[in-house]
Formats: structure tokens, sequence, C-alpha cells
């Protein structure tokens, strides 16, 4: 019996207790049943299992015997959930995530699926320079008020990050750095539970990150994206390319979006780009049909945004967040605005300037992120990081009086933002239902 085993999981949980019935082969005749026993789930909230033997397949939520399967090995693969509950939920997965078991004519099989909480889950997490750590987290008990604060985890790597800019998880809750000193590091979910110097478990080096990457984002299908803005590309890694260390060939590498900064997929897998070309700043869109091949490509729609008072283009689109209602909010740090555009301001084609019907003007916001109830958390001023509630992001303001407020001397000036699990109604990769 094969057992397969994915890296970057938390290695002390237990999983899988299979029965594979005497001798090395599993003879695919007859039929048989299996009890399938899961554990480490809060009440109320399903597992999600899925069992394949060649074209016939099984779900999976909750413990029981399941009769009448076919004879032969059967996969038992297994799906990290959310609980309900919180500005940002607990997450729960299983290791290893996928198991063979031998269903016998006439006998019955047992496997028990123990689920354990993510350590990565139930924080805001946020890339900084000049902190006490290169990456931390806040707990989300200390999100919900105005308050001076320490950080519930300051995460130090070894080797050092000499500057950690974008940030992004994966599915399973592992953390993606991308450094400026050319790097792309992962560091397991297991690992980020508590404070302490973290060695990551993939890193990616090469030619085309010299130039240091900046934004870092996944595609609906696992392949991660980054920005290097010294050679004014955007890259692609496969997601076969991720589970080991090396330095890969990126699978698609994209010119002709200025000095692309930050990146965001929409909910149709297009590709969103801040360039923050001075003197012609612009939010392009890269079509899903484009990002197959390298090469030069033409926008779908490339937005200038300007301001409400003299037409002023805003300058520096360092952050990008889609919303559940599929607003595209773009953080301009160099103009210390944030602003919302919408579907219909999004669609159509080619070179637009747009007045944004809502303008914030909010410090120097860089990487941005909403929690699970629709508020926008971002750098505010150094050691600071705010949140506007949805009411004030209803709306056009100078200044407002964000929402929260959180000070903390172990922060320096935040760049990357980002929660695990994301909300399941955002187009992010690591949302889950």
């Amino acid at each position: 019996m094969r057992r397969v085993v994915t890296i970057g999981l938390f290695a002390t949980f237990s999983a899988f207790a299979t029965a594979c019935g005497g001798g090395d082969t599993c003879d695919e005749a007859g039929t048989g049943d299996l009890q399938v026993d899961i554990s480490g789930l809060p009440a109320g909230v399903a597992a999600v299992v899925t069992l394949q033997h060649g074209s016939e397949s099984r779900s999976v939520t909750t413990s029981g015997r399941l009769e009448g399967l076919g004879g032969g090995t059967w996969t038992v693969q297994v799906e990290p959930v959310a609980a309900p509950g919180g500005l940002v939920r607990a997450a729960y997965d299983a290791s290893p995530i996928e198991q063979e078991v031998c269903v016998r004519d006439g006998q019955t099989a047992s496997t028990a699926v123990a689920y354990a909480l993510i350590p990565s889950s139930q924080k805001l997490w946020l890339s900084t320079s000049n902190g006490e750590a290169e990456v931390e987290a806040f707990a989300r008990e200390s999100l919900a008020q105005t308050a001076t604060i320490g950080a519930s985890v300051l995460m130090h790597s070894s080797p050092g990050i000499p500057r950690a800019a974008g940030v992004a998880f994966d599915r399973r809750g592992n953390l993606w750095v991308a450094l400026g000193s050319g790097e792309l590091r992962r560091y397991p979910a297991g690992a980020l539970g508590a404070s302490g110097t973290r060695t990551p478990d993939v890193t990616l080096t090469g030619p085309a990150l010299d130039g240091g990457p900046i934004a870092i984002a996944f595609d609906a299908s696992g392949n991660l994206w980054t920005s290097i803005g010294s050679s004014n590309k955007v890259l692609r890694f496969g997601a076969a390319q991720l589970t080991a260390s090396g330095s890969p060939t990126p699978e698609v590498e994209l010119s002709g979006l200025g000095d692309p900064h930050a990146l965001a997929f929409d909910a149709s897998d297009n590709l969103w780009v801040g360039d923050i070309t001075s003197g012609a700043p612009r939010v392009h869109k890269v079509a899903a049909s484009a990002l197959t091949a390298t090469g030069t490509v033409t926008p779908v729609r490339s937005i200038d945004a300007k301001d409400n008072g003299p037409v002023i283009s805003f300058s520096g689109p360092v952050g990008l967040a889609f919303d559940a209602a599929g607003n595209l909010w773009v953080a301009y740090g160099a103009s210390g605005v944030v602003v919302r555009l919408t579907p219909a301001d999004l669609g159509g084609t080619g070179n637009v300037s747009i007045t944004p019907s809502v303008q914030i003007h909010t410090g120097g916001p860089k990487g941005i992120a909403f929690d699970e109830a629709g508020n926008l958390w971002m750098a505010f001023n150094i050691e600071q990081i705010a949140r506007l509630s949805p009411e004030q992001l209803a709306t056009s303001s100078d200044e407002p009086t964000p929402d929260v407020v959180l000070t903390s001397t172990d922060l320096g000036a935040t760049d990357g933002v980002a929660f695990y699990p994301a909300p399941a109604a955002l187009p992010l990769y690591h949302r889950l239902p």
C-alpha cells in the first residue's frame, strides 16, 4: 500500500489509520464496506473528505459507514475547513492529506481522519520593516477595538529576511513571503503558532528573481505570481514548482505592464496589476486568456484614477483587494488614499480616466486586506495598523478616524497584509467555505 504525504503541513498531527487487510495486494473484485471516523472538528463543522476509486467517488462530511464500495484501493483525500465566528475564522486540516485504503470483498475496512487547528489561522499577518520581527501576527481577539498591544507571533527567519515585502497564504495555511533580496520563501503552517525563529521549508531563487520580488498572489489553480519591479515583469511559478526548493525557470514571464507592484486576481481569474510608473500610474487588467504564455501583453483595461478636486492622478497603486461585491479597492501609497473601483469601472476595454465614487484619504496605505465582517485593514502610521468599517467604506472622506487603530511597538512600517483563512466570498486562493 502506498502512502502519500504532502510537505508543508504539521507533522505532529495524527490523521489516518487504515486497514489494508493482510498482504500487499488489493483485489479489484466484489464489494466491501468502509468505516470512516472523523474527529477534531467543532460541533456543526462539516468535514470535506473525498474517496475515489476509478470512476467511483464518495463524499464524506461526518463519521459513518459506507456500504457497497467496489473492491480495490480507494484514495482518501482531505480538504481544510473553517469554523464560523470572529473577524478571522479558525481553520482545521489533517496530515497527511491523502491516503490509500484497501476495501476487500465482504469485509469492512476502516480509516480515521483527525483534524486539528491550523496554527496560522485566526490571525492578521503583516510583513514589516524596522519592526521587532520580519513577519508579525495579531490574534483575532485583539482586532475588535482600538488598543496598544503586542504581537501574538513574532516570526524571525533563519536565514534572516533582509527585506520582507508581499505575503500570501496557500489553501492549507502555509505562508509565502517575497524577499527584496531575490527569494520566495514558504513557511509551513504548523510552525506559525508561536513566536520564534523559523526556517522555510521551500525557498525559490534564480536569475528571474534577482531583481527582488515585491507582491505575490495565487491564482485559482494554485500558481504563484510575483511582480519584479526592477525588470518590469510579472512571473508565474506553477503549482508543481512550489513543492521543493530550487531555482526553477518561471512558467510565464509577462512584460508590458509598466513598473508592476501590487497584484490581485478577480473572480474570473483575470490578473490586476498596480503599475507605479512615475507620471503614469495605472491599474491594469490582464485577461485570464493572456496569462498562459511568456511575452509582452496588452492590458484589456488600464485605469488612471483621479481625485475629486483639481483633477490630479493618484500615485503609487501599491495595494489591491477585491471585496465580496466585486469592487476593487486600490491603496495609493504615494497619495495617501484608498479608492473603490466598481464593477462598472472595471468593465469595458481600453485606457480610461476615472474619478472613483469613493475616495478615503488616510495615512500611507500599502498592503490591504478584508476580514470576515467586511472591514478593510491597512498600514496607518509607523507602529500602527487600522481598519475602516463597511460604513466608512461607503462614502468618501478626508482623514477619517479609523474604526479601530492598533498601536504596537513591535511594528515598524507595515507592507504586506493577509488573513488566513480568507473569507469565502472573496476571490482569493486561500479562501475556505
